[in-house]
């Protein structure tokens, strides 16, 4: 015999706090052991930030670190942005690096150099 639908519609709609509950914690499990293998990864990128008028030396840093196996993948590696901080007096600045995931897809173990030469470009 062929369900209506709105035995269909009851049957889904009866606890359904608690089914969405089930769902939710399914997708969470499935997602923790999704991420949490992690593989190692070297990239090595150009500083962009750099202020106006300086140049820096080197040009470029290796990173190194741990990202979620899903996630290794160049079009993902080469999004990290590498940036400077400096206060404008000190001839070195330090290097900064944002990775495009969060904290728990990707660790950053290492970056080198850590500080970089600035100088001012002349004319």
């Amino acid at each position: 015999m062929p369900l209506r639908v709105g035995q269909i519609l009851s049957f889904l709609l009866k606890d359904w706090h608690i089914k969405l509950l089930a769902v939710l914690s399914a997708l969470f499990l499935w997602l923790y052991v999704e991420v949490k293998e992690k593989v190692p990864f070297q990239v090595q990128l150009k500083i962009t930030e750099v202020p106006k008028g300086y140049e820096v030396f080197p040009h470029e840093v290796l990173i190194a670190g741990k990202i979620a196996e899903k996630f290794n993948r160049p079009q993902v590696l080469h999004c990290f942005k590498v940036s400077l901080r400096w206060d404008g007096k000190e001839p070195y600045a330090t290097v900064e690096v944002k990775p495009p995931l969060p904290k728990p897809l990707v660790e950053i173990e290492s970056i080198y150099p850590q500080r970089v030469e600035i100088r001012k470009i002349t004319p």
